[in-house]
């Protein structure tokens, strides 16, 4: 192997870990577009024949000319075999008894009973426990987003607004299934805003413009404070920094969760948390240290939490920590 990151890739894909060894090869294609093998590794990664191609495609952006790649999307382009269906095998009746049959009946109407009862009983558990569907509170103008407003909500006072950036390749649906289950509880507004990419990453002004269109949407329906709240992972670990760096007035805290690169010179004085897993890419790390060091120097109210085996991704302790953060910009 030519780089550590792709050997932590192939850990991860073996333990069954495959958004983890996505995320580290979203970050070593961002640095090395060319390298095939890496691009072939991360198309793998991905369950379905669209999103392979998406990947593949991706690719030949960046190497036109290059016969490995285009032979692969020739390949996904291939019809699929049918599946044939198993025909019924037939089986022989036997004599029925009838004593059999009655204390069968018995048995049946007995454990059909105890069945339903088992079952109204899951089903009213799932229902009171049941999360949100996120399908009912996507908005696709004029930027794509996922918002969700707590029953609680009244125009009486301004409600936080915690503001949900995902990683490179992804979509606002990954931090809404982070933060949604704590809106309600915590009373805060959460808004995920989807920053397009070219699957292995986006550009700050691309996102600062699709934050603030999502941002002008929710401010014409609700009254929500002009500091927001920002948690943003990986690449959008990254995102948020340099928006409180151009934005200094608009946040109120930053959980800067598994990044991979940090931004000098930020002006806000709000809290700040750093989180890493101690198994992510030792890069990674040395910058979260980075970052740490020159904050503490420079006079920041920042906590900095190492989690020990965690490789790159949002854990419990992630998410306690952040809503901990949270409270704490809120006076809570």
């Amino acid at each position: 192997m030519q780089d550590d990151r792709l050997e932590l890739a192939f850990r991860l894909i073996k333990m069954g870990k495959i958004p983890e060894a996505r995320t580290v090869l979203e970050f070593f294609l961002k640095e090395n577009r060319n390298h095939i093998s890496a691009w072939k590794l991360y198309a793998e990664t991905w369950p379905n024949v669209a999103d392979q191609k998406r990947v593949w495609g991706y690719c030949l952006r960046f190497n036109p000319e290059n016969q490995q790649a285009q032979q692969a999307l020739a390949n996904l382009s291939v019809s699929q075999p049918k599946i044939v269906q198993a025909q019924p095998v037939e089986r022989k009746k036997r004599p029925v008894d009838k004593k059999e049959t009655s204390s069968l009946r018995w048995l049946l109407w007995g454990g059909f009973g105890l069945f339903t009862i088992s079952v109204l009983v899951v089903v009213l558990v799932v229902i009171n426990s049941a999360p949100k569907d996120p399908a009912q509170y996507w908005h696709s103008q004029p930027v794509e987003y996922y918002l969700y407003v707590p029953e609680a909500y009244s125009a009486e006072h301004e409600w936080p607004l915690f503001v949900g950036i995902h990683g490179s390749g992804g979509s606002g649906l990954e931090c809404w299934n982070l933060w949604q289950p704590y809106a309600e509880k915590e009373g805060f507004i959460l808004l995920c805003p989807s920053i397009p990419g070219d699957g292995v990453g986006y550009y700050q002004n691309m996102g600062e413009s699709t934050v603030w269109s999502a941002v002008k949407e929710v401010q014409k329906g609700y009254r929500v404070s002009t500091r927001m709240f920002f948690a943003g992972f990986s690449a959008g670990a990254y995102f948020i920094q340099g928006f409180a760096y151009h934005y200094p007035n608009a946040v109120s805290g930053l959980a800067i969760l598994s990044t991979g690169y940090y931004v000098q010179g930020i002006q806000s004085r709000v809290p700040m948390l750093l989180v890493i897993g101690g198994a992510d890419h030792p890069n990674s790390i040395r910058a979260n240290e980075e970052l740490f060091a020159y904050m503490k120097q420079n006079g920041f109210d920042i906590q900095y939490k190492i989690l020990p085996g965690v490789g790159h991704w949002a854990t419990n302790d992630t998410k306690k920590l952040t809503i901990e953060l949270f409270r704490k910009t809120i006076g809570k």
